[in-house]
């Protein structure tokens, strides 16, 4: 076959096989579409397809017919990152806002304690979780902040199919999910300043600085200007915000930060008063068309093999400290804050969605050396996991507490 061929081959198989098991199998009256995707990318990986039909999986994944991936795979990255940055636009000053700072603040410091302390026993055990640029100390923070993400796309999906989005408990998830991806983000960002490739971290720290400085001091007020007193067509806005994402993974990336910040810092830029109907256009195909390639390219590099059962140990202890630390760091301060115990509980519930958010800081993490394979792996299957799991759990919760309201909403 041609190189065009196996492309439209590859493109088949990616983006068409999770949506129709989704729609066609009934997966989204029990998952989110990016559990589905995630998993066809670990399917479609050297652990499944790459196991049973090697040869198959060679002429169509192999290494001579990846790098016509690459630039879709990227390109799927930053978007859902400029999306995230829309996402965060949207949403204006909570009510009660010192009651979703406490809860959140606890949703990322519990699990990231713990993530965190979990990563340097695993280090100073002997684990193959290091990689080839990291020392304990920082692993321990990127396995702190692996445990801590919350994906607040993920989250709104969850809330829309669980018919819990313009209740109090789901208005007051998304607020928590928004200041925690803020967090994260501002996290990962310190993490990638001190592994800069071969600059050093106060060169890398300038650039970085000037960079947002430029963006946020130079490049908004111009977009606010810009659209002031004017509504944009839809051709001419998406042209504009494109050019926007591109621009600022172009500078994020020569900075020595990664694409990725530079995406999500183009979403924090863009004019809020545009940021819905932005996200509405670039959404969907975003979603359904690009992200799958970028899911190929995790589970490209995702190795789980019962012979060498490390990856699911990791994601064993992984899971179990992250949904321990998120439901501790959730309900205690969701509690103090006069939520009933039911109510605190299912918070820290439907905060176990990490989704999309944690593969892109898992690959970030592993692009910078960080973690190693091995680790990417098991905390994929963590994230993968915590993922499909914060339903189930928030239904649980409520039938333990007799809230039918939560029942019906959940439509079971």
């Amino acid at each position: 076959m041609s190189s065009v061929n196996i492309f439209f081959l590859q493109a088949m198989l990616v983006v068409a096989l999770p949506y129709l098991l989704w729609r066609g199998a009934g997966l989204q009256s029990m998952f989110p579409l990016v559990c589905v995707q995630v998993l066809a990318g670990i399917l479609l990986g050297p652990s499944v397809f790459g196991q049973l039909a090697p040869q198959g999986w060679t002429a169509l994944f192999g290494p001579d017919h990846l790098p016509m991936l690459s630039g879709l795979q990227w390109l799927a990255v930053t978007l859902f990152c400029f999306l995230t940055g829309l996402h965060l636009r949207e949403d204006s000053m909570p009510a009660h806002w010192r009651a979703t700072v406490q809860i959140s603040l606890g949703s990322i410091a519990v699990p990231f304690a713990l993530g965190a302390a979990a990563g340097w026993w695993m280090i100073g055990a002997g684990w193959p979780v290091g990689g080839e640029r990291t020392d304990p100390y920082w692993f321990a923070c990127a396995m702190g902040i692996c445990t801590a993400v919350t994906a607040l796309p993920v989250l709104g999906a969850v809330l829309r199919e669980m018919r819990l989005t313009s209740t109090p408990l789901g208005q007051l998830a998304l607020r928590c999910a928004a200041v925690n991806d803020a967090w994260v983000w501002l996290f990962l960002t310190v993490v990638l300043l001190q592994h800069g490739g071969n600059d050093g971290a106060v060169t890398v720290a300038v650039r970085a600085g000037a960079y947002v400085a430029f963006m946020f001091l130079a490049v908004r007020p111009a977009l606010t200007w810009l659209m002031r007193g004017r509504t944009p067509e839809t051709e001419l806005l998406l042209a504009l915000a494109m050019f926007l994402v591109l621009a600022s993974a172009f500078l994020g990336e020569l900075a020595g930060l990664h694409h990725v910040m530079g995406g999500f810092v183009a979403g924090l830029v863009w004019p809020a008063r545009e940021a819905q109907r932005v996200r509405q256009q670039l959404e969907p195909v975003t979603v359904v068309v690009l992200l799958p390639f970028f899911f190929l390219a995790a589970g490209l590099r995702t190795e789980i093999s019962l012979h060498n059962p490390m990856a699911l140990l990791i994601a064993a202890v992984s899971l179990a400290i992250a949904i321990a630390g998120k439901m501790a760091g959730v309900a205690v301060p969701a509690r103090r804050a006069g939520m009933a115990w039911s109510d605190a509980l299912a918070l820290g519930a439907l905060l176990q969605t990490k989704g999309l958010v944690e593969v892109v800081v898992l690959t970030v993490l592993l692009d910078a050396h960080i973690i190693s394979t091995t680790a990417f792996s098991g905390l994929l299957l963590m994230a993968l996991s915590s993922t499909l799991l914060a339903r189930p759990l928030t239904t649980w919760v409520a039938a333990k507490a007799g809230k039918e309201k939560y029942l019906r909403a959940s439509g079971t």
